[in-house]
């Protein structure tokens, strides 16, 4: 018969049934001790500080807090996935927007120009609702419009809906914002090429997800080499590509204080053999590896008995 445990009276802090459960289902110590943890320091708590308290390495932590992370973040649909909740602009409201507008009557203007043909109702309705519903100025539509030509030649109705949302996002909305933009990403172009071929994507055709990694990467200092290493170590832990977790890995980094593949491997000295500086002593090596084998199968067992009690009605 199992030993009963009473626990004693003292200062409360209240848990999430639904989270406690995860963990449980998860069967994750490292992450469940970090909510613990988190817990008692008011909901949050200092990286470094949480390691040392835990007695985590560096990459058990890392891990522990990717895994929770996972499993507290709520779902939040991509932009792209969500309802559009533009107007629904009528063909006069959109006839009338061009006649009474010279403003907007400019960007039809530049836009027949760079599509090289009249524009359809779509492609009105697109240009009116970047101008009126997302607030992005005559001038930088225009802006906008002229990167799209010269980046792909062939400028599509989906490039200009997504540039659109994109820029409004970033708060790029008069043509001073949009001009200082556009430098920067001249400036930064042959570094955003290295980083999307670090994390195997089309330099050309980024989707959303490598472009929000990239943009992080840029912003904080990583160099493409350093991004490689985060997408192989990616590679390693998850046996496959995971750009939320390569996200997570560069985070860690930066808030380290780390960017430089030289910074990393001072801190983690078990990166060293995956960037060709130094051998690493095999034992270190046997024992990260069997860490991560045993890791992952007390995720599968407990995912395996899980579902064979859901199976079973237990």
């Amino acid at each position: 018969m199992p030993t009963s445990v009473l626990l004693p009276e003292g200062e409360l802090r209240v848990a999430r049934c639904d989270t406690l459960d995860k963990l449980i289902a998860v069967g994750d110590g490292d992450a469940a001790l970090l909510y613990l943890y988190i817990l008692r320091h008011g909901g949050t708590a200092d990286g470094k500080a949480a390691a040392r308290a835990l007695h985590l390495s560096a990459e058990r932590y890392e891990r522990a807090a990717f895994t929770l992370n996972q499993l507290t973040a709520p779902a939040v649909p991509q932009k792209e996935d969500k309802p559009d909740a533009a107007p629904q602009y009528t063909a006069d409201e959109l006839r009338r927007a061009r006649l009474d507008d010279q403003r907007f009557a400019a960007v039809c203007q530049s836009a027949e120009g760079v599509l090289g043909r009249t524009l359809t109702e779509g492609q009105l309705r697109c240009l009116l609702t970047a101008y009126d519903h997302l607030g992005l100025s005559a001038e930088a539509i225009i802006e906008l419009l002229s990167y799209l030509k010269g980046e792909k030649g062939t400028v599509r109705l989906a490039d200009i809906r997504r540039e659109a949302y994109q820029w409004a996002d970033m708060g790029i909305v008069t043509a001073q914002d949009a001009q200082q933009y556009l430098s920067r990403r001249v400036n930064e172009k042959p570094l955003s090429e290295a980083v999307y071929k670090a994390l195997g994507a089309d330099p050309s055709q980024p989707a959303p997800k490598e472009q929000r990694v990239c943009r992080f990467a840029l912003a904080h200092g990583f160099p493409p080499e350093a991004v490689a290493l985060a997408a192989a170590r990616t590679d390693k832990h998850q046996g496959h590509k995971s750009l939320d977790y390569t996200l997570g890995i560069l985070r860690r980094w930066d808030e380290s204080g780390v960017h430089t593949i030289s910074e990393i491997t001072a801190l983690e000295p078990e990166t060293r053999a995956a960037v060709g500086q130094t051998a690493a002593q095999p034992t270190d090596s046997a024992t990260l590896a069997a860490w991560e084998q045993k890791w992952e199968e007390s995720r599968r067992e407990t995912r395996r008995k899980r579902l064979e009690a859901e199976a079973s009605g237990i």
